[in-house]
C-alpha cells in the first residue's frame, strides 16, 4: 500500500513539473512563433500590398482590433499599418470569400485618404491547379490595384474585373472577400485609423 502511495505522489509531482516546464515553454515561445508565421506566412502578402511605406507593417501590426459588434457577433482585425515619416497612409487586413474548394484568405491593402485598394493577394486556398489556382497569379490580382469599390465587380455587372478562365466559383469567392474587407473598412473607418496611428 505504501509503495502505491509513493508512486502516486512520484507521478502526481512528474506531472506538475512537466506541465509547469510545457506552459513556461509556451509562454516563452509564443510570441516569437507568432511573429515568424506572421512574417514568413502572411507578411510576404502584406509587404505586397502596401507600398512607399518606411516602417515594418509586419512588426507594428495591432492584434485583433475590435472593429464593431453587429447582431450579437463582434469582427476582430489584425491591422497591418502602412506608414511613411511616422504618419499612417494605408493599412492591409485579411478577409475571407468562399471558393469552389473551401475558404479563401485574402489580404487587402486600403489607401486610408481614399479608400481604394493598394492592392490584393490571396493567402490560402484550396482551389483546383490550374484553374481556381489562378488567382495567385499577376494577371488576376494586378486588376485590384486602385480600385474604388464600385469596381470591385465583374466586368459584365459593370466592375473592372476579368474572372479567371474556368474558375467564376473562385473569381466570385475573391471578389466577396475583397467586397467585405472594404465595406468593412468604410463602416469602421474611425477606428482602423485609430489603431493605426496607436503606438
Amino acid at each position: 500500500m505504501r509503495e502505491m502511495i509513493k508512486m502516486i505522489v512520484v507521478l502526481t509531482a512528474i506531472s506538475i513539473i512537466s506541465g509547469g516546464a510545457l506552459a513556461f515553454l509556451e509562454r516563452t515561445t509564443r510570441e516569437p512563433i507568432e511573429y515568424q508565421k506572421l512574417k514568413f506566412v502572411k507578411g510576404p502578402a502584406v509587404l505586397a500590398v502596401l507600398t512607399g511605406y518606411d516602417n515594418d507593417p509586419i512588426k507594428d501590426y495591432r492584434k485583433d482590433v475590435v472593429l464593431e459588434e453587429r447582431d450579437g457577433v463582434v469582427t476582430r482585425k489584425s491591422i497591418f499599418p502602412g506608414k511613411k515619416g511616422g504618419k499612417c497612409f494605408a493599412v492591409a487586413f485579411e478577409v475571407t470569400g468562399q471558393g469552389y474548394g473551401g475558404p479563401i484568405g485574402v489580404i487587402i491593402g486600403i489607401d486610408l485618404k481614399t479608400g481604394h485598394l493598394t492592392g490584393k493577394r490571396v493567402t490560402t486556398h484550396s482551389e483546383t491547379p490550374g484553374l481556381g489556382a489562378r488567382s495567385v497569379e499577376p494577371g488576376f490580382y494586378e486588376q485590384f490595384v486602385g480600385l474604388a469599390p464600385a469596381g470591385v465587380a465583374l466586368m459584365d455587372k459593370g466592375g473592372k474585373i476579368n474572372a479567371i478562365s474556368g474558375a467564376t466559383t473562385t473569381t466570385k469567392g475573391v471578389l466577396e472577400a475583397v467586397r467585405k474587407g472594404m465595406e468593412l473598412f468604410s463602416r469602421t473607418r474611425d477606428k482602423i485609423i485609430g489603431a493605426c496611428q496607436s503606438g
